[in-house]
């Protein structure tokens, strides 16, 4: 009884773990109408209708990217199928960005079916020029934001990289958020958000997360704005600077009592052989169970020796064999001599060159005033296949593309958890069905239970309530049979003393009243005339 109620507890608790996935019905698109630029693959083939574009430069030749149904969650996505290979992708906006004095939002999922070992998964937000063409676009064409993840060798982040104009010199520099996320490299969808402000804040979020925020002032690398001041570039370190803070003391010799050849080890005189040092026996003797071999030939192998094995004797002892003292460091061991270093009289400290003012110093304080951006591209290289991306916003309003997410991705992600616990399920019945097949009473009884638990997993409520009425009424057998057994028969010795105990007394009484009477006798007289009877009422149980 015990072990039915223990297994059938452990198949409840099996139902609430699969139950504790809630069950998602497939439901509509939300709109996407109030954002600057949006794409969620709805309408089939985007490189068919020219929404996308595919690089034709000589590196991304014959790239394998379509956009294809994810069965598992029953949407469209975007789809890098083939691994070692250059992809060039993007879609050029109507009209170009221009975030100046407002925030900024960029936000889309990515699914790694392989996983990600070596290879990037980002996406480029391209400056918007008169001669920006996605049919034409490689590495170098200029971007204003890079985002997402990144992992090969020592790079495990997911990036932020902001495209930085100098007014000065007109060069463009590339500014490194300091604090990035780690990516998520497993197969499930994930969603990666960069939210700028126009407070020049940042914040990096994954599955709707905040992983990380700073500001564009104070942590990138390099800095935004340069420094003030710089080394001179045409200064130099003069020929006779003395930059060694140390050397060797010249007027130092060895002292006479210095023994270079002094060993570094010396046998140690104090120590004496032990008691039960064996000097007469070898430490390896030939092997007594060896036996020459059948095909050996004395004349051309010549003579044949047993191997030698540990001597037997020697186990049980300190040891065999000649006896040696044993090692100690030697006191007067100094090693090879050398000259002491002294401080230098003519050191004149580290050299640096001479600070001049920045020619191309200035000032940015709206940094998050960017570069206006013309596209959205998909540029990266990676030794996986079967990337997926899906769902890319681009925009102004931060609050409306993450609840945007919040309304897809969330959704995806559970029909992604559905997925495996019913791909889970199938390969479990699969395993019945061979045992099915096997046979065997073993076999058979794993696949009942296995059955059982299958349906109590779906349908977790009527479990639940077929366990507690099981429950209910295993109590009330064990219960029940306890109570018989104890009117049924004495239990213990004190219970049959007090029996005896009680047959004797009735037989006293019997003794003291011959007709036998007592209470709950009822005297009757017979109609033939005869004595009284007695006839005995049952005493109540």
């Amino acid at each position: 009884m015990r072990v039915a109620c223990i297994l059938l507890a452990v198949a409840a608790a099996g139902s609430r773990a699969d139950a504790d996935v809630e069950l998602v019905e497939e439901s509509a698109m939300p709109s996407t109408d109030a954002f600057f630029f949006s794409e969620t693959f709805e309408d089939g083939d985007v490189f068919g209708s020219g929404g996308w574009k595919k690089s034709g430069n000589d590196k991304y030749q014959g790239q394998p990217v379509s956009v294809e149904l994810d069965s598992g969650v029953k949407d469209t996505s975007m789809l890098f199928k083939s691994a070692n290979k250059h992809y060039g992708v993007g879609s050029k906006f109507a009209n170009a960005l221009d975030v100046t004095e407002k925030d900024f939002v960029v936000q889309y999922e990515v699914k790694l079916t392989e996983g990600l070992s070596c290879g990037g998964a980002y996406i480029k937000l391209l400056k918007d020029e008169p001669k920006l063409d996605i049919a034409t676009m490689d590495n170098e064409s200029p971007y204003v934001v890079m985002f997402g993840p990144d992992a090969c060798g020592d790079t495990n982040k997911v990036h932020f990289i902001l495209r930085h104009q100098n007014p000065i010199s007109g060069e463009w520099e590339e500014k490194h958020a300091k604090e990035t996320p780690s990516p998520r490299k497993d197969t499930k969808s994930h969603l990666y958000t960069l939210a700028i402000k126009a407070d020049n804040s940042y914040e990096m979020f994954v599955d709707l997360e905040s992983k990380a925020k700073g500001s564009l002032l104070e942590d990138m690398e390099p800095p935004v704005n340069p420094a003030k001041v710089i080394d001179d570039p045409n200064d130099s370190k003069p020929s006779d600077w003395v930059d060694e803070a140390e050397i060797v003391d010249p007027d130092a010799t060895k002292p006479d009592d210095w023994d270079e050849d002094a060993p570094k080890k010396i046998p140690d005189m104090d120590a004496t052989i032990p008691s039960d040092w064996l000097e007469e026996e070898a430490d390896s003797v030939p092997d007594p169970s060896a036996k020459m071999p059948s095909d050996w030939d004395e004349e051309e192998d010549g003579e044949w020796e047993a191997p030698l094995v540990p001597n037997p004797k020697c186990k049980k002892v300190s040891g065999c064999g000649e006896w040696k003292r044993p090692e100690i460091e030697n006191p007067e061991y100094k090693g090879k001599w050398s000259a002491p270093m002294i401080e230098n009289p003519a050191y004149l400290g580290v050299w640096k060159p001479k600070q001049i003012d920045n020619p191309n110093y200035f000032v940015d304080e709206k940094p998050s005033n960017m570069a206006r951006i013309g596209a959205l591209a998909v540029e990266i290289w990676t030794t996986n296949g079967g990337i997926r991306m899906d769902n890319f916003l681009v925009d102004t309003d931060v609050d409306a593309a993450l609840a945007f997410g919040k309304a897809t991705w969330e959704a995806k992600s559970t029909l992604e958890a559905q997925s495996d616990v019913s791909a889970k399920k199938e390969r479990a019945r699969m395993a019945r069905e061979k045992k099915r097949e096997a046979g065997g009473a073993i076999n058979m009884a794993q696949v009942y239970w296995g059955d059982a638990m299958e349906v109590a997993n779906d349908n977790p409520i009527p479990a639940v309530i077929t366990l507690i009425v099981l429950l209910f009424t295993l109590v009330f057998m064990c219960s029940g049979s306890s109570s018989k057994g104890k009117k049924g028969r004495p239990t213990n010795a004190a219970e049959e003393k007090v029996e005896e105990e009680e047959e004797d007394e009735d037989e006293d009484e019997d003794e003291r009243d011959p007709l036998n009477v007592r209470e709950g006798d009822i005297l009757a007289e017979g109609n033939d005339g005869k004595a009284p009877t007695k006839k005995r009422t049952p005493k109540a149980e």
